[in-house]
């Protein structure tokens, strides 16, 4: 079953990051010149914003079984593995062959998935955490 919060919540977090790296390449490789590599730049925002696309669907996709620290644990594992899967993409893509850009690709796997896990919640979870 798709849960579309967490579609939309990494999704939006994906498209969002997919920003700021667009901003960080763009500055550090091409020194600001954003319209002349408007198709590589758009390049590195989709790769990010198919990344929360990706992270949405995997909810259910467990790596370590249990409850408690372990489900965070599973999330942060999880996020890094998707992260890993599409920078490495990118960076055999990339003719800049950026590392900045690859290791910046594994922390939005680890962020988008941690953000949509913590905003998708369940209220079982969160009265857990209040006794």
């Amino acid at each position: 079953m798709i849960n579309y919060k967490r579609l939309i919540i990494s999704t939006v977090t994906g498209a969002l990051l997919g920003i700021i790296c667009v901003v960080g390449v763009g500055s550090r490789i091409f020194g600001g010149d954003y319209l002349g590599n408007i198709v590589y730049l758009l390049g590195i925002w989709m790769s990010r914003l198919v990344l929360g696309v990706s992270i949405g669907f995997v909810q259910d996709f467990v790596i370590l079984p249990g409850i408690g620290w372990k489900k965070w644990v599973n999330v942060s594992i999880r996020g890094i593995f998707f992260g890993l899967l599409f920078s490495t993409t990118v960076l055999l893509l990339d003719p800049h062959f950026s590392y900045t850009t690859f290791g910046a690709g594994i922390a939005y796997g680890l962020i988008t998935d941690l953000v949509a896990t913590f905003f998708t919640r369940k209220k079982i979870e969160k009265e857990e955490k209040k006794d």
